[in-house]
């Protein structure tokens, strides 16, 4: 049931927005993603491979995981959580990530203050990106799911 649908005795639930409801679960998936790469960042520039490499790297391998997280805990299937739209966002958070890194990190700035910086930005673009379009993607676009299970 949906939170918007409910009413008891005749008065409506309280309407909370659903971007604040998911915000949380965002940022836990998120996170746990985020650790994945910056762990994989960090083994990788501890045998020296270069940090622009290392960030690229680890950033895919986190943004696989995210991809089940989010499509699990955060937008769930049954609301048409796509595949095709969450790959444009990593691209485009690929995107960014690289060029806020590489601009922080050679101007000067060191590597682990870089990459949060540029991780911090890419998730709120991510977040944004996400709430306005993975629920409601086109047809066109959409991953069809046999899974059926809501929040």
């Amino acid at each position: 049931m949906k939170q918007d649908d409910f009413t008891h005795q005749g008065f409506a639930a309280p309407r909370h927005p659903a971007w604040l409801a998911r915000l949380p679960r965002f940022l836990a998936a998120g996170g746990m993603a985020t650790l994945l790469h910056w762990g994989l960042m960090a083994l990788l520039v501890a045998c020296s491979v270069q940090a622009w490499c290392a960030t690229a790297l680890g950033m895919a391998v986190g943004a696989t995981a995210n991809y089940f997280l989010q499509r699990r805990y955060v937008f769930s299937p049954a609301r048409g959580f796509s595949l095709g739209v969450y790959l444009l966002s990593v691209g485009m958070a690929w995107s960014v990530n690289l060029v806020a890194f590489q601009l922080l990190h050679g101007g000067g700035m060191g590597i682990a203050a870089a990459q949060f910086l540029s991780s911090a930005g890419v998730a709120l673009l991510n977040f944004l990106f996400l709430q306005k379009f993975a629920c409601r993607a086109p047809a066109w676009i959409r991953v069809s799911s046999r899974e059926s299970h809501d929040e």
